[in-house]
């Protein structure tokens, strides 16, 4: 019993660990992207287009709100970690299935990266519910 509450707790820690590095990953990351610059005048026969390829800092190219972000995502599992050494287990499960959501939610930006801590969330919380459950019994 012991064992599976440690064990719970743990997976949840490994979880926020993961969400906190990935924070970290998307921050420091380069981002390229693409633009096309046109010069003269438009359909003329002499005007130029040219293609160029740019490299940005995450905070370059969603701004503020974006750090804003993955503060969120980050915070959301750093409060997990907390919960979990509180035994407050049913508010873990309420912000465990509200982290995947999130996921899923954004798992075309970055929520694909914080997948993974998600899941990792969930399974700590089963854990740590059904230790619960095994002592009530």
């Amino acid at each position: 019993m012991r064992k599976l509450i440690y064990g719970g707790k743990l997976v949840v820690a490994i979880a926020a660990a993961w969400a906190v590095g990935i924070s970290l990953y998307i921050f420091f990351s380069p981002i390229s992207g693409r633009g096309v610059r046109t010069g003269g005048i438009v359909g003329a026969p002499n005007a130029v287009v040219e293609t160029f390829t740019t490299e940005q800092s995450w905070y370059e190219a969603q701004g503020l709100w974006g750090v804003f972000v993955l503060a969120i995502f980050a915070g959301l599992y750093l409060l997990a970690v907390r919960l979990a050494w509180r035994s407050h287990y049913i508010a873990l499960a309420i912000l465990s299935v509200v982290a995947v959501a999130l996921s899923i939610i954004a798992g075309f930006s970055i929520g694909g990266a914080y997948l993974p801590a998600a899941l990792g969330l969930f399974m700590g919380t089963l854990m740590l519910l059904s230790s619960r459950w095994l002592r009530s019994r």
